[in-house]
């Protein structure tokens, strides 16, 4: 592991290290016997929730022990104390949560965990839970757990407030990737909370409007980053995003809302842009596959065959990529074969 000085052991240590762990897989082997004996009896005592403790203790990651101490609450815990009784002993409970996510921040079972306790709480606090995931973020802010459990809460506390956070939630996502545009999840949140803001408007022509300006701006932003960084995928990723639904027939966001005239100007933009950083970087891997990607996008949307100049400069551009990405020459022999098709079509 990194930043971990190896110690070379002589034989008689190695024989007491082995030894010590094979006393500890002993141990563990025994309590998932006796975990799998009890659930298949429905032994639902408070002796078994303590066995759920000490086997998620040793491993968070067994999502059958999860299940099995969630069992226990419903069926000997919450039948027999009162409301208030209940919230106290799940707030005990999303402490001990708390403590296994600080130490395991990519752990499924802890995250899901989680949420049942609070979709069973009483009197769930929703802005702890929000402070919880900037904390979260604030260690690692490429969690992608840490971001998809920060949406699951933000809808949470919409639905309590009546109302939406999905601007403020835009700027928070435009911190963290000014922070580091390396932020696939960033990038990965901000599509959701655009898809919504469009979707939002229902007035078509404000819709339309609304869409050029957000577009307007996520392309300066992209141009910014690409420039800054060509060889960084979440950047690439994310522009695809918002020009590959030109080709899609009533998808929800972005050019969707555009006539194809439009969306033809658009991604002839973003192509004049890409030969611009591709005259800069010729072994890019991101600019040859898109101008071919976006190239064959804009035949496709205005009903035209390719012409030779075109598929001259694409086969190029692929024999590039074969060079310089040669694990995926399987990916590279499908554009080839789909360039001929559009051009004998």
């Amino acid at each position: 592991m990194h930043g971990i000085l190896r110690v070379k052991l002589n034989e008689e240590q190695k024989r007491l290290k082995l030894e010590k762990e094979k006393t500890k897989i002993q141990e563990y082997k025994g309590l998932i016997e006796q975990f799998q004996r009890a659930r298949q009896l429905k032994d639902y005592s408070s002796e078994k929730l303590k066995l759920t403790t000490e086997l998620l203790d040793w491993n968070p990651e067994t999502y059958s022990v999860w299940n099995y101490r969630r069992e226990i609450y419903l069926s000997s815990v919450f039948p027999n104390i009162s409301v208030n009784e209940k919230q106290d002993v799940l707030d005990k409970e999303l402490q001990y949560v708390l403590s296994k996510m600080k130490m395991f921040p990519k752990v499924y079972w802890i995250f899901n965990h989680r949420r049942w306790c609070l979709e069973n709480a009483p009197y769930p606090n929703w802005n702890y839970e929000m402070m919880i995931t900037e904390k979260l973020l604030s260690a690692d802010a490429r969690n992608f757990h840490g971001w998809h459990y920060r949406r699951y809460v933000v809808t949470q506390i919409e639905k309590q407030g009546n109302y939406d956070l999905a601007g403020k939630e835009l700027q928070y996502t435009s911190s963290a990737i000014a922070t580091n545009f390396s932020n696939f999840s960033a990038w990965h949140n901000r599509t959701k909370l655009l898809e919504f803001i469009i979707k939002k408007e229902t007035d078509p022509e404000l819709r339309r409007q609304l869409a050029q300006k957000i577009l307007q701006e996520e392309l300066d932003t992209i141009h910014q980053a690409a420039f800054t960084d060509p060889d960084d995928s979440s950047i690439w990723i994310y522009h695809r995003w918002l020009m590959g639904h030109c080709n899609q027939v009533g998808a929800p966001p972005i050019l969707s809302v555009l006539s194809t005239e439009e969306r033809i100007q658009y991604i002839a933009q973003e192509i004049q842009l890409l030969e611009e950083l591709h005259e800069l970087e010729p072994e890019n891997k991101w600019c040859c596959e898109l101008l071919i990607e976006y190239g064959l996008l804009i035949r496709i949307l205005s009903n035209q065959k390719t012409t030779k100049q075109e598929q001259t400069t694409w086969v190029s551009l692929i024999h590039t990529l074969q060079q310089v990405d040669p694990q995926r020459q399987g990916r590279y022999q499908y554009l080839l074969k789909k360039i001929e098709t559009i051009t004998n079509a």
